[in-house]
Parts: structure tokens; C-alpha cells; sequence
């Protein structure tokens, strides 16, 4: 039995990115790194959202806590809305920042 291109594309993918996964970027690579996990976390969260990997009282209790719960244009919170807002609000902030510290989320501002 042969793999699913896409199930082949992600073990290749996991497998690329286990290998570089200490790869030291600087802020404005981690702008565009997180753009590019943007695109292939839109196709993962479709994946999870077909498949319902997400906990359905879970995402009810994300989406009630963050006032979400009726999003207008899908209807419902899933995967690709939980993810993709919590992406793009770290992109946002990535920008707004100019660089960041690795791993531990405080800004590097402008030397005194």
C-alpha cells in the first residue's frame, strides 16, 4: 500500500524541520519563518477541523472565553480559527517588536 502524497509531504516536512529545529533566526527571518508556518498551518488546522482532532467542548470554552464563539464567516470556533488568530496575533507581534528574545517572549528593545 502506498502513502497519501499529502500523509508523504508531512512526514517529509516533520522530517526537514526536526533536522533544523535549532536554527538560529534572526527577528526579521522569524517574521517570514512564521508567514511560511502560517500558509502550512492553514492546511493542518483543515486537516484537524475534517477530522475533528479538536475537542468540540473544548473549542466551545476557547471560543466562550475569547467571545468568539459564533464567528461570522465559519460559522463555528475550530482548529483553522483558533490557530490561525493565535498565529497571526504573534506575527503581529513579532512586527510590532522588531526582534525578540528566543523562547522566552520579552521584546529586545531599541540598547540604552
Amino acid at each position: 500500500m502506498t502513502e497519501h502524497p499529502q500523509a508523504n509531504a508531512f512526514h517529509q516536512a516533520a522530517e526537514l524541520m526536526r533536522n533544523e529545529r535549532y536554527w538560529h533566526r534572526n527577528g526579521d527571518e522569524d517574521a517570514e519563518f512564521l508567514r511560511a508556518l502560517m500558509d502550512v498551518l492553514k492546511e493542518v488546522s483543515y486537516h484537524l477541523d475534517a477530522i475533528q482532532v479538536l475537542d468540540p467542548a473544548g473549542l466551545f470554552a476557547y471560543g466562550a472565553a475569547a467571545g468568539i464563539t459564533m464567528y461570522p464567516v465559519a460559522g463555528k470556533v475550530n482548529a483553522e480559527l483558533v490557530l490561525m488568530t493565535a498565529a497571526d496575533n504573534a506575527l503581529e507581534r513579532l512586527i510590532a517588536a522588531g526582534t525578540t528574545a528566543r523562547n522566552t517572549g520579552v521584546s529586545k528593545g531599541a540598547p540604552d
